[in-house]
């Protein structure tokens, strides 16, 4: 299996160059661990930050990640 690996520099780093990412193609923050996902058309700094709701890891809950629902910029997935 290949792994995976996401665009990630510092924020000023992502400021200051501020590209645009692909569609659906994540950027993090190493510094301040917030993270970005592109549309293939809006540079990062027109891009809002991804936000996620929830937090129960353990299987028990409403927001577990087993069986409740976590939300990224106002969408359940």
């Amino acid at each position: 299996m290949a792994d995976i690996q996401h665009k990630r520099t510092t924020k000023t780093s992502w400021t200051s160059l501020n590209p645009t990412l692909a569609d659906g193609e994540l950027g993090v923050e190493t510094d301040t661990k917030m993270f970005k996902f592109g549309d293939g058309v809006t540079p990062w700094n027109s891009l809002a930050y991804a936000a996620a709701s929830g937090g129960n890891v353990d299987g028990g809950g409403p927001d577990s990640i087993y069986g409740g629902t976590t939300t990224i910029d106002g969408g359940g997935i």
